[in-house]
């Protein structure tokens, strides 16, 4: 790993020039290096990995705090999880990322931050920089992060669907948007969405803007498992949003309480899956900079 870890310094720096490169060495060590990072005074940060990795750089940015807007985030893509880089304009390869950054601009977009309940029955809280969700997404999550991941993000998520198919029973929850209550759902997922892509390619929310100061909320109630598996292919083109069972809504805070406690509505954060519902998501607007978003997914794009 030593003579790889040198190889990738060298192409990142000769890209980019002089930057600082650190490494983590456990789960949770991403959030602690960018809060440090931040306290020290940087201004601009790399984040080399997958959507695992950049959530602990963006947790590690705001555990520390900085003024809303002022701490830049760079993405280089890497690891398996690899849904937030489609709205980026180097979407592809890291080589794509190395060649796009030096010519990029930065806008201040949102971020979401999610208080949930963890597994032992405590309270947790997370921002989000993608797409925060409850439901048989955070089932799918869990069964993903304990494989080998050795077919890629796509194959793997999907083969986690099918597995998560099979075991998950539709979670009945009472759900609120800023306030006014929407009623109660049989859901096979609910998405809280900064951004449009989760779930290795599915687009959950093809009209989420990252800078709009809200969250899109899809709520897909549960049609049936025939149902359900025939719409996952409407989800990766983005068209589920036209079908019946599905509602989509627009706003700044949403709340979910289960009303059955056998039937969990289990939380997907980011690709992490920390614990479940009852959950609250609320956007920050203005909370970072990011580097090469595509025009299409900010305001006025």
């Amino acid at each position: 790993m030593g003579q790889r870890w040198d190889a990738l310094s060298a192409r990142i720096t000769a890209a980019l020039g002089p930057v600082r490169l650190l490494r983590t060495e456990r789960a949770g060590h991403g959030m602690q290096l960018a809060c440090q990072a931040v306290r020290d005074g940087a201004t601009d940060l790399l984040s080399l990995g997958g959507d695992g990795t950049h959530n602990e750089v963006v947790n590690g940015i705001m555990q520390a705090a900085p003024p809303p807007g002022t701490v830049g985030l760079g993405i280089l893509p890497a690891g398996t999880g690899g849904d937030f880089r489609r709205v980026l304009s180097h979407a592809g390869t890291l080589e794509d990322a190395l060649a796009h950054l030096p010519r990029a601009t930065s806008r201040v977009i949102d971020l979401g931050v999610c208080d949930y309940t963890d597994d032992q029955g405590a309270p947790g809280q997370r921002w989000f920089l993608n797409i925060a969700s409850c439901g048989i997404s955070g089932l799918v999550c869990r069964i993903a992060n304990a494989s080998s991941k050795r077919l890629g993000g796509k194959l793997t998520f999907y083969t986690a669907t099918l597995r998560a198919m099979a075991a998950y029973r539709a979670a009945p929850v009472r759900v609120s948007l800023d306030g006014t209550d929407l009623g109660e759902h049989q859901i096979t997922s609910l998405q809280a969405c900064n951004a449009r892509f989760a779930g290795g390619g599915m687009m959950f929310a093809p009209q989420a803007l990252l800078d709009d100061g809200q969250l899109d909320l899809v709520i897909l109630q549960d049609p049936g498992v025939v149902r359900t598996l025939l719409m996952s292919d409407a989800i990766y083109k983005g068209t589920h949003v036209h079908l019946p069972h599905v509602q989509v809504h627009r706003g700044r805070r949403i709340e979910v309480h289960p009303t059955r406690a056998d039937r969990p509505a289990w939380v997907d954060i980011d690709g992490e899956a920390p614990g479940l519902a009852p959950v609250t998501y609320q956007v920050v607007p203005g909370a970072i900079r990011l580097w090469g978003a595509r025009p299409e997914v900010l305001t006025g794009g």
